[in-house]
């Protein structure tokens, strides 16, 4: 599917865990990345997950490497160490339908994708829980001296050596 200009019409973006639990709508269209196929063709329980297959009927979208790019560099900044590449895609694909005027909803129960789409202003379509509300940065924090850093990378404490963990240290319900 290429990605032509849109009017407002809603677009609805889907995460593996959509595929699986079944997510249907009858209002707008249903995309996903090739990534997110292969998540819910080749995993676990792979019966159901057949099954979950021959239900979905998104059509799947490559994005920009722009967006892409754009996705990478606040995950970068705001600490979110849990996306995976498709859930990367994911996003950019909401951002490049958002920038060519269509109206994304990211259906997934993933946190760290649905804080993703919180951050960039997207619709988020909750599934399984009640997912999270509040837009979520991450710090760096060390357990052992209790030394408080910046953005979480991972790594070890800069002032004791001890493996460094994370924290939120901002949240918002804007």
């Amino acid at each position: 599917m290429s990605l032509i200009e849109g009017r407002g019409e809603k677009v609805y973006i889907l995460d593996a865990s959509a595929i699986i639990f079944g997510f249907t709508s009858m209002e707008g269209t249903q995309v996903t990345c090739r990534e997110i196929i292969d998540e819910v063709k080749f995993g676990g329980a792979a019966l159901f997950r057949a099954a979950a297959m021959k239900e979905a009927t998104a059509r799947i979208v490559e994005p920009s490497e722009k967006y892409v790019e754009m996705v990478k560099k606040k995950k970068n900044e705001v600490g979110e160490i849990g996306l995976s590449e498709a859930d990367i895609k994911l996003i950019a694909i909401a951002l490049e339908f958002k920038d060519r005027g269509w109206h994304p909803v990211i259906v997934s129960a993933d946190y760290s994708v649905q804080n993703m789409a919180l951050i960039f202003n997207i619709d988020v379509e909750k599934i399984i829980h009640r997912g999270i509300s509040k837009k979520i940065m991450w710090v760096s924090y060390c357990p052992s001296c209790k030394w408080v850093g910046e953005v979480f990378k991972g790594g070890r404490c800069p002032v004791c050596g001890a493996k460094l963990k994370r924290r939120p240290t901002s949240s918002s319900s804007e």
